[in-house]
């Protein structure tokens, strides 16, 4: 079977298995503290991707979310929701992430956004694309003139949005990280800054990025993989500024 037509079908199709239950959880729960959520919509988006993985792929590995760490060669990389508590709130930035990784090099990446309809993918050494149309990194190389977004990082994002605030155009913050990512790939943002994030939130959206153009680094400036913690995805050209003003906030958070 051709893994990334198997991808996007199974995203689009368990994306709109989400957006029936969008907004309308009953029951919400907590893992390591009251803002780390996860819902039994979660867990069912989950049990879908892996067991279509297990059917399709059954000598293949899975690391995912909610629990499930295997080893092995071939493993898929599996974010069944990124952005939870968006989609707890009825808020349109969540997305489904699904990365096939080879000897630890990432292979494929899928990222699907289902209130838009966005389905970004790339193929190692294939380019990056949205919806069956090419996409690249934005040219931009004045920070005046870039968007970029991060995550929510206790003692780190504050920092951050304070030392960007008069060099940037805008940032935000869209409680998806994956997302987030991928729209660095397309031109959207122009960087994206991920601090003590696990491998299912980025692994499909490095290699979306760099099919496109793009950089990602982690906060030291060395090239960014699966086992790495914290990320710097950007159109290259303003990534070395960018970074510099990420490693001091680093040192000082």
């Amino acid at each position: 079977m051709d893994r990334l037509d198997f991808a996007i079908k199974l995203l689009r199709k368990v994306g709109y298995f989400l957006l029936q239950n969008w907004g309308k959880v009953d029951r919400v729960f907590t893992k390591s503290d009251f803002k780390d959520l996860v819902t039994d919509i979660d867990k069912e988006s989950q049990r879908i991707i892996v067991e279509s993985i297990k059917k399709n792929f059954p000598d293949e590995h899975i690391i995912a979310e909610e629990g499930i760490y295997e080893k092995g060669d071939k493993i898929w990389i599996v974010d069944p929701i990124d952005g939870t508590v968006n989609f707890v709130h009825g808020l349109p930035s969540f997305s489904i992430s699904l990365a096939y990784v080879e000897k630890g090099r990432i292979v494929l990446g899928v990222v699907h956004v289902p209130v838009t309809g966005e389905t970004f993918y790339a193929i190692s050494g294939e380019g990056a694309y949205m919806n069956g149309e090419r996409i690249n990194v934005s040219k931009r190389k004045n920070l005046k003139e870039c968007v970029g977004s991060t995550g929510n990082y206790p003692g780190f994002t504050g920092r951050l949005i304070l030392s960007l605030d008069n060099r940037v155009r805008r940032i935000r913050i869209l409680g998806s990280a994956a997302a987030s990512a991928a729209y660095v790939g397309a031109g959207k943002f122009d960087f994206f800054v991920a601090k003590r994030i696990n491998p299912w939130d980025v692994a499909a959206s490095m290699l979306i990025v760099r099919e496109s153009g793009g950089k990602v680094t982690d906060f030291e400036g060395s090239d960014a993989n699966i086992d790495s913690r914290s990320f710097l995805f950007s159109n290259s050209l303003i990534h070395d500024e960018v970074l510099n003003i990420v490693k001091t906030i680093s040192e000082e958070s």
